[in-house]
């Protein structure tokens, strides 16, 4: 007795939107890349707090590589950054990788000194030596370094007021030029100083 599901009028066809529907699931498109965008953070004590999908839709430089980490539906779990070979420190022009802040979170850190506390892991493979931060704003970006240990750890970035506030900067920084050297940064804290 033959089943009607395996006559060919249906069978095929159910046979080749199952095999469309694999290759487009397999493709992932939930984990695609999104249009840089501002993601609203968290706010705890007066502190912007980006972490996972804080990291959503971040906006990548020219001279650093990017990459958000994320789960199986899509949703940004931490920020990989990589300084591009050959790239001299960050100069003021430059932006590298930048959480972008919604007006309200600007307006927070508008014209006031901030400290910025960012938790990062060391990728196992090619880790930074250092890690630039700067507050981005209409005038020229002054960007602190400070040295990344090759564990998991937290650094904390003291920084002078910013006008036009519109952004946070992150750039990796390496001596080495072989290759891209990075970081994977799980939160970033923001502290307005004052009033």
């Amino acid at each position: 007795m033959r089943n009607w599901l395996f006559h060919p009028v249906l069978f095929y066809p159910l046979v080749l939107a199952a095999a469309v529907g694999i290759i487009a699931f397999s493709l992932k498109p939930q984990s695609w890349p999104r249009e840089p965008a501002p993601v609203a953070a968290a706010l705890a004590d007066g502190a912007l707090i980006f972490s996972g999908s804080g990291f959503d839709a971040p906006a990548a430089g020219p001279e650093q590589d990017l990459y958000v980490v994320r789960d199986f539906l899509g949703r940004a779990q931490a920020l990989r950054i990589a300084q591009k070979p050959g790239q001299p420190p960050p100069t003021p022009a430059e932006q590298g990788a930048r959480l972008l802040l919604t007006p309200d979170q600007a307006a927070l850190l508008e014209d006031r000194p901030v400290t910025i506390e960012v938790t990062y892991s060391p990728l196992p493979v090619n880790a930074a030596d250092a890690l630039a931060v700067s507050l981005q704003g209409i005038a020229p970006a002054e960007w602190i370094s400070q040295p990344a240990p090759p564990q998991t750890g937290t650094l904390r970035f003291d920084l002078p007021p910013q006008f036009a506030v519109d952004a946070i900067g992150l750039r990796a920084l390496s001596a080495g030029e072989d290759q891209a050297y990075g970081l994977e940064i799980t939160r970033v804290r923001v502290v307005p100083q004052g009033s």
